[in-house]
């Protein structure tokens, strides 16, 4: 026993030199370290003062400029830049604080990675005033960093925020805004898909689908669509040139969109083969080829149904003011009363009685969207409303009628059709019982 305790007492001992002369050859003495509390790095900065930004990693130079519109990279190569990073980055730089400070002696910036910085970032303030960061290692945490400011004599330990914010690829500058036209404004537009041609025209607030037929456009599918590619975003820069469209399925895409503004701008995209979980495309408004994601491929692959309107009635509630019913249950009529329609009643009755109110039909239809709209309906199709069961009069406030008709339950679905075009509404039987309600009581 005591020969097992003295080998335990002596490996103990043997651990506690190492540490300690560790320590001593990896860590600089007390006396040359200042342990103080965090103080800002720069004096007097805002995000909103940086105006130029360079910074220098793995042999690249990369430069950046402030303008009214955002920010802009000059070098390596000239185009817009991702703002909400340099914009990060520009905010990163004005809350920088220093936690500790060492003696920028030679021995100190080896130790501390600073004789070959893994980064270097300039930047120059709008009054004409100049920084320098340059960083080195990361310490034990790895979240705080030995930097270098101003090429001072101190070396700092600081957070590790700008050096995570500038230690990126030039592509990882770039802006990934898919277009800047504002697609969301346009009012044309044309879609080559899988499903065939698709394209509309937009007139105030209604759009028209001119392709494959003419016909009554959804305004919330459309403006959803042309929304996802105003605000889409690229996933990844694949290539600057349009030497090798063939390689990407992009000399024969698989979708062609175009959207085109009042003003005359436009916005041209086409898009090609999948890889991975993304799908090379283009904007043939600039050369090259980058990536989008799965969603705004789905989006772009739209089909007639999807953006034609589905709704077999648009009159606003509010604007109904008489429902002429023949359903299931019997024939009757509701009158617009004080707080929406209520049964018509008969000459001569009591006029104390308040009286019943009617379901709010008109909002019930127009949240029903059809499942399928045939335009040039078929015999088999149009013969459900032969002799319709369901025969409802929607009267507005500046009189026009509208006539609606409904057939009866066929499987899982009904048939309606309105008085205003050919078009036949195929819908889930659910609509069966709203437009077969009884008369109020």
């Amino acid at each position: 026993m005591k020969r097992s305790t003295g080998i335990v007492f002596l490996l103990a001992a043997a651990l506690a030199a190492f540490v300690y002369f560790y320590d001593l050859k990896h860590t600089p003495a007390s006396d040359a370290s200042t342990s103080e509390a965090s103080k800002p790095a720069f004096t007097s900065v805002t995000s909103a003062d940086v105006q130029e930004i360079k910074i220098q990693r793995a042999g690249t130079t990369m430069d950046f400029d402030h303008k009214s519109d955002g920010w802009y990279m000059t070098q390596p190569r000239a185009q817009r830049a991702d703002s909400s990073a340099l914009d990060g980055l520009a905010g990163a730089l004005s809350y920088a604080s220093v936690d500790r400070t060492f003696p920028a002696t030679p021995d100190n910036l080896g130790s501390f990675g600073l004789k070959d910085p893994a980064v270097t970032v300039d930047f120059k303030l709008k009054n004409g005033t100049s920084h320098q960061m340059r960083f080195g290692a990361k310490d034990f945490s790895s979240s705080s960093i030995y930097a270098l400011i101003d090429n001072g004599s101190q070396v700092s330990l600081m957070s590790d925020a700008v050096y995570s914010s500038s230690n990126k690829a030039p592509d990882d500058f770039r802006d990934k805004s898919l277009t800047t036209v504002p697609a969301s404004d346009a009012n044309f537009f044309d879609l080559v898909n899988s499903s065939g041609e698709l394209a509309g025209t937009k007139k105030g607030d209604t759009w028209t689908l001119a392709k494959p037929r003419v016909a009554p456009g959804d305004h919330a599918k459309i403006d959803a669509l042309l929304s996802s590619v105003a605000g889409g975003q690229i996933t990844h820069y694949v290539t600057d040139s349009n030497g090798s469209l063939a390689k990407y399925g992009l000399d024969k895409p698989a979708i062609r969109f175009q959207a085109k503004l009042a003003g005359g701008k436009s916005v041209s995209l086409e898009v090609g083969k999948q890889e991975g979980t993304d799908y090379y495309a283009r904007n043939l408004a600039q050369p090259g080829v980058f990536q989008i994601n799965e969603n705004l491929y789905s989006i772009l692959n739209d089909k007639y149904i999807d953006l034609r309107d589905k709704q077999i009635v648009h009159i606003a509630p509010a604007d109904a003011t008489r429902l002429d019913v023949r359903n299931v249950n019997g024939s009757f009529a509701c009158v617009k009363g004080d707080s929406g329609l209520v049964l018509e009643q008969p000459s001569g009755a009591d006029k104390k009685a308040a009286p019943p109110a009617c379901p709010n039909l008109v909002d019930e239809l127009q949240d029903d969207q059809a499942d399928e709209v045939y335009d040039n309906p078929p015999a088999s199709v149009s013969s459900q409303l032969a002799k319709p069961p369901v025969q409802i009069t929607i009267t507005d406030k500046n009189g026009k009628k509208t006539e609606l008709a409904f057939s009866g339950i066929t499987g899982d679905s009904i048939y309606g059709r309105n008085s205003d075009s050919p078009a036949v509404y195929k819908f889930a039987k659910r609509v069966f019982d709203e437009v077969n309600f009884p008369q109020p009581k």
